[in-house]
């Protein structure tokens, strides 16, 4: 009986407080003055009230005592009922007790001195009962009412921290954060629409999450704590770290269990098991006031992004030992002896660390995977032998829960919005949950590869999508390839876009040569002033007086009429970051394997220092694809879930991502490293992904490059970019500048009716190619029909009507 009493304790204990609390709690809700009590004969034992007439008699005895304030001990009940189904040892101490009625007393003293002279219950109850009137009267006299509300109400706060075990730290905090959710919903409303709300700085508020590496058994693995901090994004965001809810006092009895060795079982094996906590998510808390601006465009904000949902992965310690176990034993069945030093559980998996004895040849434990995967029934085991700078084998396994990582929490962090950090990418999480920031820079071009629902596609949106808020069109332009024309579908309208999303794969073609060649022309503009690269030659060219431009025009005054102008004056205006993000590169191959792979080697291979990055996707990374000159060109690579052993050899220069879990589970190999690092990667919402689209979207259309343009409606035959890749893309702009266009006078006429036009309305509205569209807005522009350009903007017509 005591073994049954002992194992069910905890259950026994939960029943008792919840039964009791709610027994006493329905008494006191349906309690009525009509009932029979100690000061009512009612109507013998017929009762109004849920708990019959003992309900009757003790909801009367406690209401006549303690009044309404009685409610905190049912309260303390139901509390106590709680911690006992987590596990707590609940114990009915005398001072917690104690302080419980003391904390009533202070309650009903406050609601006798607020309302003295009024009852409830049909005038049968005093507010705070016989006990409030009588504590209160006596303070009154001594302190009069104010001092009295003081010395009560701290009473109070302090008993409410001792009895319910409450920081008064989270309890402010928390109405803080729900006065100024509040606070900001308000402003939405279209009330507050155009008033300016002042800015209020908060401090920063700065948490560590701790990891603390814990030992099973009876190992002696050192205690160790790493911090992990996320601060404010120094001029754009706010931010806070707000905590989950979590049980403080149930992981520190956890912790000391494990440290004294409580939970081993007979014989087992000393495993260091690093505890993982995921991250506190983040609230992001953005500037009140109007959004940031950059030049004429407004970046958006953070709240763009849905908020992800409180989780929090529970470590289970039997199972990691259990596993642990599964794993040595399989091991020794085929001879392969030593011991598993830590575990390490993630977000998404748990590395074992198995350290062989000094008989046991490496390659031993890497052909046991699919052995080790069979006993542990795991989706993925992955075993990295050894780890780099170890002496020990990591054993990878799925957890049976993963943590999903949303975008918003790896954007809220300051790595993100860092100077330093130009073109940002967040990878997702490591493997111990730590977020990883990368700056495609650096890396600085992308292969990416990925079987169908691996997350490839998902992560190359959410990279775009984190670009979107860190550029504006001045500093960031994009070409997208997307032949199966659903990937990157919400970016079509975009005003980023240097041309329209490309879907067929023979304008990609055309759209890479315009690439190199707008890559050669930027080098020759970096030639001018001598810049290493596209960040030196920006800050050159901010330097440049308007004297030295108005020097130079004059020197080349002579070329004005033919067009030239333009194009030298293109050399004295700062560039934007280019990005060329590719999807389905394996169909463009398949068109034009020579020319693609020419393009994309030459880019690769010089467009780093002139502000142009690839980012190219593809499901299965075939060696036709992948060839032995874009590998080379190319150190960065990301490989999601691939079908076999060989795309993961193509694409890694080693096996391991066939063993990978879907939906974001990724290896990464930056430059400079040939040892994959495992992430998980980020997940947005479609919803998420149209809003930041659309808010860029409304801002104004995307004015595409007119060179760019012509080529992509010629073709690569007329164009010069494809067969015939040397033709001058300047003479291909100028050739045909002035010619006159039949529907000239047309679109003259309807254009003085308009208040403001652009290529794009025009486009439109009289269904014309682009490249015919922007010389019609160049030629009312030379004869003073619209004025000059604004961005992205439509151009302000300047005269009601025209005759040419």
């Amino acid at each position: 009986m005591n073994v049954f009493f002992k194992k069910f304790r905890n259950d026994i204990k939960a029943i008792a407080f919840l039964s009791t609390g709610l027994f006493l709690a329905l008494a006191l809700a349906s309690y009525s003055a009509k009932d029979p009590s100690f000061n009512s004969m009612g109507h013998g034992f017929k009762t109004l009230n849920y708990c019959g007439i003992l309900g009757s008699f003790l909801a009367d005895l406690i209401y006549q005592l303690m009044g309404l304030p009685a409610w905190v001990m049912i309260a303390g009940l139901f509390q106590a009922a709680v911690l006992s189904l987590k596990g707590k040892d609940i114990e009915m101490k005398n001072m917690r007790v104690v302080w419980m009625l003391l904390l009533i007393c202070s309650f009903a003293a406050l609601a006798s001195i607020y309302w003295p002279d009024r009852k409830v219950f049909e005038n049968q109850i005093y507010p705070g009962g016989l006990l409030g009137v009588g504590l209160a009267s006596g303070l009154v006299k001594v302190l009069n009412s104010i001092g009295a509300q003081v010395l009560l109400w701290a009473a109070a706060s302090m008993l409410v921290v001792f009895s319910f075990e409450i920081s008064l730290k989270e309890i402010i905090m928390s109405t803080v954060d729900f006065a100024s959710d509040q606070f900001e919903n308000s402003k939405k409303s279209d009330f507050f629409k155009d008033w300016q709300w002042p800015e209020f700085k908060k401090p920063k508020v700065e948490k560590a999450d701790k990891k603390a590496e814990m030992t099973i058994g009876t190992g002696k693995a050192p205690v160790s704590t790493k911090k992990t901090e996320s601060l404010m994004a120094a001029s754009q965001l706010k931010m806070e770290l707000e905590d989950e809810e979590r049980n403080a006092d149930e992981d520190d009895e956890m912790q000391e269990q494990i440290l004294e060795g409580l939970v081993a079982h007979d014989g087992a094996e000393a495993v260091a098991v690093s505890a993982y906590e995921p991250p506190a998510r983040r609230k992001v808390v953005m500037p009140m006031k109007t959004p940031r601006r950059v030049a004429n465009w407004t970046m958006p904000k953070l709240s763009l992004l849905e908020d992800p949902p409180l989780t929090r992965i529970k470590i289970d310690e039997k199972e990691i030992r259990r596993k642990a176990d599964i794993t040595l034993e399989k091991l020794r069945q085929f001879d392969v002896n030593g011991q598993i030093v830590a575990a390490k559980p993630g977000p998404a998996v748990t590395m074992f660390e198995f350290k062989p004895n000094v008989d046991v040849r490496v390659n031993k434990v890497t052909e046991l995977a699919d052995d080790l995967a069979l006993a542990l029934s795991a989706e993925s085991l992955r075993i990295i032998a050894p780890i780099p700078g170890r002496d020990v084998i990591g054993i990878e396994t799925s957890n049976a829960q993963r943590e999903t990582v949303y975008l918003k929490d790896l954007l809220a962090d300051e790595m993100f919005w860092s100077d330093d950090m130009k073109l940002p990418i967040a990878l997702g999480k490591q493997t111990n949950g730590e977020p990883r920031i990368v700056d495609l820079r650096k890396m600085p071009h992308l292969l990416i590869a990925g079987t169908t629902g691996s997350g490839k596609s998902v992560f190359t949106v959410a990279t775009i999508t984190g670009f979107l808020f860190k550029h504006s069109p001045k500093t960031l332009r994009l070409i997208l390839v997307d032949p199966k024309q659903v990937d990157l579908a919400a970016f079509a309208d975009i005003p980023h876009l240097i041309m329209p999303p490309i879907r067929d794969p023979k304008k990609a073609v055309v759209a890479l040569r315009w690439a190199v060649k707008e890559m050669e022309k930027r080098y020759k503009s970096m030639s001018k002033f001598g810049a290493r690269n596209i960040e030196q030659f920006n800050e050159l060219v901010e330097k440049f007086t308007a004297d030295k431009l108005e020097e130079h025009e004059k020197i080349n005054a002579e070329y004005e009429n033919q067009g030239i102008m333009k194009l030298e004056q293109y050399y004295y205006t700062p560039q934007p970051y280019t990005v060329i993000a590719i999807e389905e590169f394996g169909d463009l191959m398949a068109v034009d394997k020579q020319n693609v792979e020419q393009s994309i080697v030459r880019l690769a291979q010089m467009a780093r220092a002139c502000g142009m990055h690839l980012m190219i996707a593809m499901q299965s990374p075939r060696k036709e694809v992948v060839t032995g000159l874009i590998k080379t060109n190319i150190p960065g690579r990301i490989s999601f879930k691939v079908a076999s052993k060989m795309d993961s050899r193509i694409i890694l220069d080693q096996a391991g991502a066939e063993r990978l879990l879907a939906q974001g589970d990724m290896l990464v190999v930056s430059n400079g490293s040939s040892t994959p690092m495992r992430h998980h990667g980020p997940y947005l919402k479609e919803t998420e992904i149209n809003g930041v689209a659309k808010f860029w979207s409304d801002q104004g259309e995307p004015e595409y490059d007119a060179i760019a343009m012509r080529a992509l409606e010629g073709g690569p035959a007329g164009s010069g970019l494809g067969a015939e890749a040397g033709n001058d893309f300047g003479s291909d702009l100028d050739s045909s500048g002035d010619e006159y266009d039949e529907r000239y006078d047309e679109i003259l006429a309807w254009a003085g009716g308009q208040k403001a036009i652009s290529a794009s309305l025009i486009q439109r509205r009289f269904k014309l190619g682009y490249p015919r569209a922007a010389r019609l807005i160049e030629l009312f522009e030379k004869e003073g029909v619209v004025g000059p350009a604004n961005g992205s903007k439509p151009r302000a017509v300047l005269v009601a009507s025209h005759q040419g």
